[in-house]
């Protein structure tokens, strides 16, 4: 029998061979390596362990789907909802397990009318609110047919930055410098227009301050206090994050959150979070001015983010972001399953969920 049901620590070995199995090695001992951070030392976590839901056959985990608490605040009030990540089905596994579960139809089993990826969004515990993004045309088809929707303005961006690491690997970095810099003339960045701060240490007592200015100001918005920030940012077993702040005086009126990586012999970079008062235009132009030239120094070549409410779309078209589409040429929304009338116009980020 097929057993739809949440999981638990302890069926951390089988989830992480299926990763290794379905995604390969290297995203199954990235899901090791985080495991404790993300299901332990997360402060959204009610109380510390894995959060999902998995489908079990003759004690085989056949199939996951972790649930990450949001901190969704809807009109500047917490309620229950859950990222979905790390969703997998082993097609062999599930295969033989639906063969048998059609010769020996179980008595009071679960609903797998619109398979077993779809049984395991509809179980409870995974509900009542989800949200995905950056999602597979595969699995897109799968969320749409069980009531996922995309969020109107909502999607992934992108700009290129700076041509001096793509010249240095072609010519040479001194030479390859000299002319990037000229080419970079030909990209334009704003010049911020108020005083910047880089943030070397923890997230302080600013940091939620700000948050509680904010939560209520916003239609709907993932909790942004100083630990949950903290835990994020600085706490990630991997990420070495920057963060560029703004203030007024001793009140902090924003900031943004950024990430250089190299992958293979490029240099990529994300605009991980960005927080400001709704309509605080000026700040976010000016904090993503300033993370742009950061990001220049740095040599990145090009960087994406995530958009979604706040009016934060229209103003990254301003600073020469473009919409980023998938290889097949589809936009990447944010996808979400019952969320209420009044969290329309939601704001979220790259870096909520497990972005960045």
């Amino acid at each position: 029998m097929i057993e739809i049901r949440p999981g638990t620590d302890a069926d951390r070995p089988q989830i992480i061979a299926r990763i290794g199995e379905v995604f390969g090695p290297e995203p199954a001992a990235r899901a090791d390596r985080l495991w404790d951070w993300q299901w332990h030392e997360d402060p959204r976590l009610p109380t510390p362990g894995y959060r999902g839901i998995v489908a079990e056959w003759r004690d085989q985990v056949i199939a996951n789907l972790g649930t990450i608490p949001t901190g969704l605040h809807i009109g500047g009030e917490p309620v229950t909802a859950h990222w979905f990540v790390d969703v997998l089905v082993h097609f062999g596994l599930m295969r033989q397990a639906l063969r048998d579960h059609r010769r020996n139809p179980p008595a009071g089993g679960p609903d797998l009318s619109h398979g077993i990826a779809a049984a395991l969004f509809d179980h409870p515990n995974a509900g009542p609110i989800q949200f995905g993004k950056h999602i597979s045309d595969d699995m897109m088809s799968i969320i749409e047919r069980i009531g996922f929707v995309p969020t109107a303005g909502s999607g992934s961006m992108h700009r290129r930055v700076s041509l001096k690491h793509t010249l240095g690997r072609s010519i040479g970095r001194p030479l390859g410098g000299l002319v990037g810099a000229v080419a970079d003339l030909a990209l334009p960045l704003a010049r911020p227009r108020l005083p910047l701060e880089t943030l070397t240490g923890a997230f302080d007592a600013r940091f939620d301050r700000l948050w509680e200015e904010v939560r209520g100001c916003y239609p709907a918005i993932c909790r942004r206090d100083a630990a949950t920030l903290d835990w994020r940012y600085r706490r990630h077993p991997e990420g070495d994050y920057q963060v560029i702040t703004t203030s007024d005086g001793a009140r902090l009126r924003g900031y943004v959150v950024l990430l250089t990586y190299d992958k293979g012999r490029r240099r990529w970079a994300k605009l991980v979070d960005l927080l400001t008062a709704p309509g605080d235009t000026e700040a976010v132009r000016a904090l993503v001015s300033g993370a742009l030239r950061r990001l220049r120094e740095q040599r990145a070549e090009r960087v994406e983010t995530f958009a979604c409410g706040g009016g934060i779309v229209d103003c990254l078209r301003s600073l020469g972001f473009t919409p980023r589409l998938t290889k097949s040429g589809r936009p990447q929304p944010l996808m979400a399953r019952a969320l209420p009338s009044a969290a329309a116009g939601i704001y979220v980020t790259q870096g909520d969920g497990d972005g960045g």
